[in-house]
């Protein structure tokens, strides 16, 4: 997922209030004449191992945002234009109309930059819609400017510089700042997974028990392998080889629109991630050749990427070329006839930025499909801020942002202290997309859907018989991220559908919870992708071993994203923000996903190799139940209902 600092603070509107309890004891001034900026100090400081210091000659580029005015009347604004019952809805602005009303005015661009220059940094731009001022200083000049220290820490795996106090500003341009992004870094990854490694057994030697590799399946059951007892078995399903878009097309019940026509033909989708594959295209149509889909276009893929990268070792580039690759070949195979419009950021941290904010300000889609995000909420004061003013001009604009969960369960088992949601997923203006296990009959269709959580635990081989080196169920792997937030209020359109016990898990006034809807995510049940390898002459081929199977929310996501560009094709406005839209279809609009959907209790399933038992739909304390849950909100798309009431539900 991604990276993030962030919060902001807004009016309780009901259309989307964001709370910043943190804020309750409001710090006093760090200097005379000077007042904090409140969430500037990232909480993992707190329990992240320092490392050392920065130098002070060390340069460091980071961006001052500034408010939106009138921010009330905006958020105003987004509810009348984002709910099909209102006189107003769809009667979205434009980015010229939007930053009449509420951008920051040159002025007071003019005002920040002066301070900045005062304090011999470099202004080094302003960004599209004056959301922020761009700058340039050494470690020693930041420190002074912003009355603070810089350390380095070691924060999951990672050595990340960060504010050991809160950034202050003189206080006459307090009201100028709404937050400092870069100063301290905040590193965002993609939500992709690929599935669970075969453990070695406990000797590493071979073992004459040990079974002979088995075939992984193309529909649930298809093949088995054997293993130890459990459950009262010895023989278990085998993972999937790898699901195509024709299966997931006839899963979700849209093959007979798509082969009628509903391609999303007309519709934009854009997709953000850092940095930017050489081969995507030329991938991209390979493997719709190889599974028999339609290629490209010519016009219908836009490269929008940054001129330059930043290619940071700490952003894992190969990453985000695996990501890049799952995200477009999973909207072309759902939405065949899509225009995709690839946004690469020039890194994984301002640089998400950068790109988020060009796609409103120049109206690149109406769809936009995000796999990746921070972990957790906790420290991300000003990029919360940076981002929700993004996404706020989005919906006003017509533009919905799609977000994947996570790939962590609760994130307790990652390193959390705490169960947390991942942002931006649980930022109000975003539609969060949930994960699942999905289980495909031989002809195809859709045969059960559960929360995606994986439990494994390893065969030990050296004993006879053999047996599993744990307790059954094993330990936690990966899991479909969810839960209630602590930033932000509930929003209107989540009021009546999601249960007290979930909004109020951790406060007495109800809270939002993600996500909001879900897909397809568990790498065991997976998307089978192609992306070129140095050795395959430019292009992926799967004669050279270039096909990967793949899964997590980043899965998810783009899935979702391309059944929305089917829905879009026959309607008269954009859906634009999803959410009022989604909360109001029907129960018949969604596969309710829970636990009783299971063909087995429990759920399992052992690698290709019988080294490894999966104990499915235990995803760390989220669960699954009947209705609303925490792990796939309000199920996953049920075909043609599904679009039909998204067609029909275009205002009063």
């Amino acid at each position: 997922m991604r990276r993030h600092t962030p919060r902001i603070a807004l009016a309780a509107l009901g259309a989307s209030a964001l709370l910043l309890p943190f804020l309750s004891g409001a710090a006093s001034a760090s200097a005379a004449g000077s007042v904090p900026l409140p969430g500037s100090v990232p909480a993992w400081t707190h329990s992240a191992q320092m490392t050392g210091a920065p130098a002070s000659s060390a340069r460091i580029s980071f961006n001052v945002a500034l408010p939106l005015r009138d921010q009330a009347q905006a958020m105003t604004l987004l509810r009348a234009v984002s709910s099909p019952h209102s006189a107003r809805y769809g009667k979205f602005l434009t980015a010229r109309q939007f930053n009449a009303r509420f951008a920051p005015t040159a002025g007071q661009i003019a005002q920040v930059s002066s301070f900045l220059r005062g304090q011999g940094i470099q202004v080094t731009g302003v960004s599209q819609g004056n959301r922020w001022v761009g700058a340039s200083g050494t470690v020693a000049q930041v420190q002074r400017a912003f009355g603070t220290t810089l350390k380095t820490y070691l924060f999951h795996g990672r050595h990340l510089r960060a504010a050991t106090r809160s950034l202050s500003v003189p206080a006459a341009l307090k009201p100028l700042v709404a937050g400092v992004s870069g100063v301290s870094q905040t590193i965002v990854t993609p939500a992709s997974v690929t599935p669970a490694s075969p453990v070695s057994d406990a000797t590493g030697k071979p073992a004459a028990s040990q079974p002979p590799p088995a075939s992984c399946s193309v529909f649930w059951d298809q093949h088995e392998q054997t293993g130890p007892a459990d459950a009262g078995r010895t023989s278990f399903p085998t993972p999937n080889c790898g699901y195509s878009p024709a299966q997931l097309r006839t899963a979700y019940g849209v093959a007979g629109s798509v082969k009628a026509g509903d391609t999303g033909r007309g519709v934009t989708v854009a997709i953000v991630d850092a940095y930017d594959s050489p081969t995507i295209l030329a991938d991209a149509n390979a493997y719709a050749t190889l599974q028999g889909e339609p290629q490209f276009k010519p016009g219908q893929f836009i490269d929008d990427s940054a001129s330059t990268f930043d290619m940071q070792d700490v952003c894992n580039p190969p990453s985000w070329n695996i990501e890049q690759t799952l995200d477009v070949e999973a909207v072309h195979g759902m939405a065949p006839g899509a225009t995709v419009a690839y946004v690469g950021a020039s890194d994984c941290d301002a640089g998400i930025d950068t790109a988020l904010n060009s796609i409103v300000q120049n109206h690149t889609a109406s769809i936009v499909s995000d796999s990746f995000g921070e972990f957790g909420e906790q420290g991300l004061g000003d990029e919360t801020t940076i981002e929700h003013s993004i996404f706020l001009q989005g919906a006003l604009e017509g533009i919905g942002f799609y977000f994947s969960t996570g790939d962590s369960g609760d994130n307790v088992a990652a390193g959390d202290n705490e169960p947390e949601a991942n942002y931006p997923a649980t930022d109000t203006l975003v539609t969060a997309v949930g994960g699942t296990s999905l289980g495909l009959n031989s002809n195809n269709s859709y045969r059960f859907e559960v929360a995606w959580g994986n439990d494994i635990d390893p065969v030990n081989f050296a004993t006879t018989p053999a047996s599993y080196v744990l307790p059954p169920p094993g330990v936690f792997n990966s899991g479909a991220g969810g839960g209630t937030s602590r930033l932000f209020a509930q929003p209107f359109y989540q009021a009546g559908t999601v249960p007290a016990g979930l909004s109020e898990q951790f406060s007495a006034a109800p809270m939002r919870v993600v996500p909001d809807v879900g897909a397809v995510a568990d790498p065991e049940t997976g998307y089978l992708i192609c992306i070129d390898a140095p050795d395959s002459g430019g292009s992926c081929s799967a004669a050279a071993g270039d096909t990967l199977t793949i899964g997590g929310t980043s899965l998810a996501c783009p899935v979702f994203a391309g059944l929305q560009a089917l829905a879009s094709q026959g309607r008269f406005v954009p859906i634009g923000f999803a959410d009022p839209l989604l909360y109001l279809l029907t129960s018949s609009a969604f596969h309710d996903v829970k636990s009783a959907n299971a063909p087995s209790s429990p759920l399992l399933m052992i690698t290709d190799s019988g080294r490894t038992l999966i104990t499915m739909d235990s995803d760390s304390s989220l669960t699954d139940t009947k209705g609303y849950d925490d792990t796939t909100g309000r199920g996953t798309p049920n075909g043609l209902v599904f679009l039909l009431e998204e067609t029909l539900l275009q205002g009063i």
